[in-house]
């Protein structure tokens, strides 16, 4: 009796700890080519971000771009959270560290490619930002981020501009490319539920089971 206590306690765990988890690309505003010089150039004076949104409890394990040539040093990356997916950072774009919710540096190529950092963070349902700069965490280079890239989607994209204002502004990033690596919680199939379902029941008819025994011995 014992091994089908164990059995059916068995079915009903193993859904919880054998739930999946799907690895990918979380959120890219477009597609890699290879094709650029980096039209867009990121420095102390000029950040681009753009935002993304995700629906279940998501861990992420690494931002990017594609950086192009004429770049340099160190890039920083960073997270932070937008009241919606056309809304801009809150604060000034120099106190961008207040608010951040994670952030990484990245050394810049020689040549064309994708270049992403590491960076462990869990993000609640929502709608966050993704952005690129200098001047901040320790980095101090410049880059050229592509404009030929394949867009995926039409994303928001948002960016600071000192020579323009002190605050944020809305941007057209048609080309660019900025991604987001990470882990997505796997909701449960149907299938799943059922099996769990099915190993409760099991444990609460062996509970009766067990109940109706002891009553019966007492006699």
């Amino acid at each position: 009796m014992r091994v089908i206590e164990k059995l059916v306690l068995s079915l009903c765990l193993l859904p919880v700890l054998a739930a999946p988890t799907k690895a990918d690309t979380i959120f890219e505003t477009g597609t890699f080519t290879g094709t650029d010089l980096g039209d867009y150039s990121i420095y102390d004076g000029r950040y681009i971000g753009a935002s993304f949104t995700v629906t279940q409890q998501t861990m992420i394990n690494s931002i990017g771009a594609q950086f192009g040539a004429y770049s340099y040093g160190t890039i920083f990356g960073a997270i932070v959270p937008l009241a919606s997916s056309t809304s801009l950072p809150a604060g000034s774009p120099t106190d961008l560290a207040s608010i951040a919710l994670g952030h990484t540096i990245l050394s810049m190529p020689s040549q064309i490619q994708d270049v992403s950092g590491s960076l462990s963070l869990t993000l609640a349902p929502g709608t966050y930002g993704i952005v690129f700069g200098s001047g901040l965490f320790g980095a101090t280079g410049t880059a050229g981020i592509g404009q030929n890239n394949d867009d995926v989607a039409s994303a928001d994209f948002f960016q600071y501009l000192a020579a323009a204002s002190s605050d944020w502004l809305a941007a057209d990033g048609e080309g660019v490319r900025l991604f987001v690596d990470g882990t997505v919680s796997a909701v449960p199939e149907s299938s799943t539920w059922a099996m769990m379902l099915l190993g409760f029941f099991g444990v609460g008819f062996l509970a009766y089971r067990r109940r109706n025994q002891v009553a019966l011995s007492a006699l």
